[in-house]
This record gives structure tokens, sequence and C-alpha cells, in this order.
């Protein structure tokens, strides 16, 4: 049997099982993104206008874990990790060595989806002039866990970016688990200084990274909107995802980066088959 038919029969044997969501839980699935968001096109030529933020997309971490039984969850994470590549344990959890190499990420326009393990960025840091690596603070290879890493995607010329700093620096503040690592979507030297000179300012301590192609395809697929934040628990799922730095944002992200201190190991929950 191949393993997309392999797939298929898992997920239509996990859907006998599992008829639907508890109705007690009033969050079982993956969170959706609303409507509106702040678009700033990184490849426009041009820096974006400021936009109004207010009503910018966030996604909200669930409030308790899907209720779905375990049999029904296990074949649901097993056919979900099997398109993904993954392996996974006898219950049916992803199980990896290392973050992702985002070289080896399939191409998709959604770019990461939430329960996906983060790829490694390893980049250079335009704060220290040094190397750094994702895989140092989440993941298997981090020899000391963060409890939580909040991955920003961001640039000199997006006004949400900008306003969003100020408050990543009260975040981690507030959270002494959490680290914040700023990847930087500017194309040219003007525009990454500009941004140096922008976090100098906010008072964040962060890495400012400069990705290559592979880690742009990798987390955003096809989209540039920005801000982008990804939270991401001590195992290195990506658990949810921000668009923009709206009022909404600012209401949900301490909430989404406690639940993510409060869960560091994989969240069981059916992955989305891309």
């Amino acid at each position: 049997m191949s393993s997309l038919a392999l797939v298929a029969v898992l997920a239509l044997i996990a859907a006998c099982i599992d008829k639907g969501p508890d109705p007690a839980s009033s969050e079982q699935s993956e969170p959706k993104q609303s409507a509106a968001e702040v678009k700033n096109v990184a490849g426009s030529g041009a820096p974006a206008a400021a936009s109004s933020v207010a009503g910018s997309a966030a996604t909200v971490a669930p409030k308790s874990l899907p209720s779905a039984s375990s049999a029904a969850m296990a074949l649901a994470n097993i056919a979900g990790a099997a398109s993904a590549g993954l392996s996974v344990d006898e219950n049916g959890l992803p199980v990896i060595e290392r973050l992702p190499d985002p070289r080896t990420i399939p191409d998709s326009p959604k770019g990461l989806v939430n329960g996906d393990f983060a790829p490694e960025l390893a980049h250079r840091d335009l704060v220290s002039a040094q190397p750094f690596a994702l895989s140092t603070l989440v993941g298997p290879q981090a020899a000391q866990p963060r409890g939580a890493v909040v991955v920003s995607f961001t640039a000199s010329w997006c006004g949400p970016c900008r306003a969003s700093l100020p408050y990543l620096k009260d975040m981690e503040e507030r959270y002494p688990q959490l680290d914040v690592v700023l990847v930087s979507l500017d194309e040219d030297q003007a525009g990454r200084d500009k941004e140096l000179r922008q976090l100098r300012a906010s008072g964040l301590q962060a890495p400012l990274l400069l990705p290559d192609e592979d880690s742009r395809r990798a987390w955003l697929g096809r989209k540039r909107n920005i801000p982008h934040l990804y939270i991401i628990n001590a195992a290195g799922e990506v658990l949810v995802q921000d668009r923009g730095f709206g009022n909404k944002v600012r209401r949900v992200l301490p909430k989404q980066i406690g639940y993510a201190i409060r869960n560091p190991g994989y969240v069981v929950r059916a992955r989305k088959v891309r």
C-alpha cells in the first residue's frame, strides 16, 4: 500500500472513531484567521503605508486539549505525521531528533500551519554579528529549552512591526521563560540598518536574523503579511500564529504565550494535511 493510501485509510478510521468534538469544549479545532489583516507586501519595492491595525487577525490559543478518543487522536496524528514525512511514537505523536531543515520543507502557499515543528533558523544575528540557531532555544537539541519563543517576521518599513517591538519587550519582562526572535524581510543594507536602529530604540533585547530564501519559503510560504508572529513551545511546535499587530493581537498574545509555557510537550491534536 502506498504512503498516500495509508494516510487516507488512517484518516478515514480516525473520522469513524471520533464523530465530533466534545461539546463541553468550545475550541476543539485549529483557530481560524479572520478576514481583516494588516497586509504589508515585502516585494512592493516601496515603503508600505501605515494601516489601521485595530482589526488585525489573530488566532486564539485553545482553552483545553481536544477531547477525541485516544485511539482516534493517535490515528489522526499518525496520518498527519506520515503526510509530513515524520516518524511517530507508540502514542501516535510525531518524533523528531532536531528541528526540520527548511530546505527539506515541501512548498506550500500557506507556509507553516499550527502543529508543525518550527524549521531551523540558523542565520547571522545582525545585532551581535554572530551565528544564531533557533534549535538552541527550543526542540530536542536545546540543552535548556525556553518556555516559549515568539518568532516575528518584520521589516523596517512596516509600521505595525515597529509598534510591536515595545510590546514584545513588555512580554519578555512579564514572562522570564520567553525569548523573542526577529526575522528581517528587508532586502537592502539601508533597510536593515534602519531596522537595527528601531530595535535599539525600543529597548527589546532580541536577535535580528537575516534569513535566506529557504527559510522565508518554509515559514511564510507565499505570504508576506507582516508582522507575522509564531508562538512556539519548548518542544519546537508552532502552537498559534498572529498576523498584524492590532488590538486583538495585543489582547490574546499574553494568553498564547502562557499556553505555550504551560504545554512544553507536543500538543495532541490532529495535524492538518496540506
